[in-house]
């Protein structure tokens, strides 16, 4: 049976205790056991919870250090417990170093945004930022000596290191201080933001945009591209359609977001479902919306899904449009707590593999054509977006007899009208004196064409990986031919 106890303000001697210090005597014999210590701490929200600590006789000695063991403790938080008797609570999180700040903020934050987005942020820290000092530095002495980020700033430049290289490099570590902040507002207890002097961004290069008719030049050399199944080709043409014939989206919403059930005859929803079990923001920049999807794109993808449909069956309506394949068909993720599966999307390694041996490739052919936009065999995959806004821009979707609307393009393309103008001014003031085009006849014309007049491009040499894969090859068969010898 537990022994109950009660506080005294004497000690074990009849002298009476400092304060915030109590006797604890047994009520059944009043034997002096032990003395207390008793404070307030104050959390993070400002709320004040008692706390004590007790020093028995038997873990100290004797009841003399028991009593001393209390006054030390009692004199290590004097100066706040006569000011109302309170002890603000320390944060652990300040003995932790900017170095553990940015594997917390690794692991808690930017790994749900996206895959590729972490890589990048350790790639940069451990080259840039991991290496100096500044990483080794604890929370709290960087609270009391904020002028380390300036002078790491100082030291960058001392570096030489390029204007851009430090831009990325103070961009993340500012992301990095600011979640900590938020995260740790005992530990980092200095707003450090303003301190940071981002060297000013100079665009080098303006938004590239072709037209209808380059768009189906790509797509004409990504259907006729080799592969060893005629699915990949129809799957090639469908994504390139979609992403340079909707107003206007991005790679990653195709790949991670977009639906089978999203799909409709003039829009697609971009949006996650309520059963992913992925992270929410992944493929959303801007968050859920739909987007315009014209024919030349619909088209495609009816005819990509039938293709799936002919192969392996009827396809699930909650599956990626551009769901990762194998030999039976999309491939799905099992849930290990019994929920429902999820469809695997592709990775950034993917991704990467994707963009060098099927665009680049179909885009270098399309150049080659008669009446190519120029600028064309530069064209990055993404560049589709932006080709899908300025054919938007020249549209009677945009232009009216009271000049340029662009609060829809701006909801299409996920933009504010500001962000729209400043990043598109060039396109908008190259079609401002124009007449406008139907945007759905003018597609529909680009494709007429392409399929009326084929290009074909001349043949090219095999370039020296492809030539020693042949060689290779030969020499297999070679061999494989030859008689066992005796």
């Amino acid at each position: 049976m537990a022994v109950k106890m009660r506080e005294v303000r004497i000690d074990h001697r009849g002298k009476p205790l400092p304060k915030a210090i109590y006797g604890q005597e047994r009520q059944d014999t009043g034997a002096m056991v032990g003395y207390k210590a008793r404070w307030e701490e104050v959390d993070q929200d400002g709320v004040r919870h008692p706390r004590s600590k007790s020093f028995s006789a038997s873990k100290s000695g004797s009841l003399d250090k028991a009593l001393a063991a209390a006054k030390a403790f009692h004199s290590e938080v004097r100066a706040t417990v006569e000011n109302n008797g309170s002890v603000p609570k320390v944060d652990p999180a300040g003995s932790m170093t900017v170095g553990a700040l940015f594997k917390e903020w690794l692991a808690k934050h930017a790994s749900t945004l996206s895959e590729g987005y972490g890589e990048r942020s350790v790639t940069i820290w451990d080259r840039n930022i991991g290496t100096r000092s500044l990483a080794r530095m604890r929370l709290d002495r960087l609270s009391r000596d904020p002028s380390a980020i300036v002078r790491f700033q100082d030291s960058l430049i001392t570096d030489g290191l390029s204007a851009s290289r430090r831009w990325e490099i103070l961009k993340l570590l500012r992301a990095v201080l600011r979640w900590g902040r938020r995260r740790h507002p005992n530990a980092l207890t200095v707003e450090l933001a303003g301190l940071f002097k981002l060297p000013p961004q100079k665009r080098k290069r303006l938004p590239y945009a072709a037209d209808a008719y380059g768009l189906e030049r790509i797509i004409e050399a990504a259907e006729r591209r080799p592969a060893r199944e005629d699915l990949q080709p129809l799957r090639d043409a469908a994504l390139i359609a979609a992403m340079g014939f909707s107003v206007a989206s991005r790679p990653s919403e195709w790949l991670y977001s977009a639906r089978w059930h999203d799909l409709h005859r003039n829009s697609v929803e971009l949006q996650r479902s309520d059963d992913d079990s992925a992270d929410e923001s992944a493929g959303l920049k801007t968050g859920a919306r739909g987007a315009l999807l014209l024919a030349n794109a619909h088209d495609r993808l009816l005819r990509y899904r039938g293709a799936l449909e002919e192969q392996w069956g009827q396809q699930r309506d909650d599956a990626l449009i551009f769901q990762v394949l194998d030999d039976d068909g999309p491939v799905w993720v099992e849930a290990k707590d019994g929920d429902q599966a999820t469809p695997l999307a592709w990775d950034a390694n993917a991704y990467k593999r994707w963009t060098a041996r099927v665009w680049r490739p179909a885009r270098d052919i399309a150049a080659e054509a008669p009446d190519a936009p120029g600028g064309l065999s530069s064209m990055t995959f993404y560049d589709c977006r932006h080709t899908a806004i300025s054919m938007a821009l020249h549209s009677t979707l945009v232009v009216g007899p009271h000049g340029m609307n662009l609060h829809n393009l701006a909801g299409w393309a996920g933009h504010d009208i500001q962000t729209l103008q400043r990043y598109y001014a060039h396109l908008i003031t190259r079609y401002q004196d124009d007449e406008p085009i139907d945007l759905a006849a003018e597609c529909a014309a680009a494709r007429k064409r392409v399929e009326a007049e084929p290009f074909k491009p001349a043949k090219r040499p095999a370039g020296p990986q492809r030539a020693q894969q042949r060689r290779h090859r030969a020499r297999r068969r070679a061999n494989a031919a030859a008689p066992a010898q005796p």
